[in-house]
């Protein structure tokens, strides 16, 4: 399924059969956060709001962040070839508003145009065109209002909190799965 919830994420053998190493052995990709989203469009800037919010968390992990909000190219920027990739960004799915799906990067690369993102040429084009080898996830966070205004919607603002810790925890989900790979 194109989809993946966080209950299924330990099962998805990002790096099985790759040849990176872990903290047994040496080196292991690094996980690279970027969240993106406008922020003067309301819930577009989820993304943006969300890795602002756990930065300080990500970096007592040894995980490097970048918020882009709609700078795509220097997002694209500041991907290195072997970066394990985690994207965050609002998502327009008619889902209940601040839930949160998780697909594997590759996933999201076939498929974007179901994701139903507010960006026409994204982040996802660049990484396609010009970088398709990049691994990592998707993390998409459903919006309940995408249009001019410098606050989130009173669905995402109640639930924000939740929602960075439900981020950060998937992220640390898959560090430590990389770790271990």
């Amino acid at each position: 399924p194109l989809v993946r919830p966080l209950r299924f994420l330990r099962h998805t053998r990002l790096f099985k059969g790759q040849s990176h190493q872990n903290h047994a052995g040496g080196a292991m990709k690094r996980v690279l956060i970027i969240g993106i989203g406008s922020l003067v469009m309301r819930d577009d800037g989820i993304g943006s709001r969300v890795v602002e919010a756990i930065e300080g968390s990500l970096r007592e992990h040894d995980i490097p962040s970048f918020v882009g909000e709609t700078d795509f190219q220097c997002c694209f920027d500041e991907i290195r070839p072997d970066d394990l990739v985690i994207i965050i960004d609002a998502m327009a799915q008619g889902k209940e508003p601040g839930s949160m799906d998780i697909m594997l990067l590759s996933d999201a690369l076939k498929d974007r145009g179901k994701l139903r993102t507010q960006h026409e040429f994204s982040l996802f084009d660049l990484i396609e065109l010009h970088a398709p080898q990049t691994t990592g996830y998707f993390i998409g966070i459903e919006a309940a209002e995408i249009g001019f205004g410098f606050d989130l919607s009173k669905p995402l603002n109640e639930r924000f909190e939740q929602i960075c810790t439900n981020v950060l925890s998937t992220i640390i989900i898959i560090k430590e799965e990389a770790e271990d790979a």
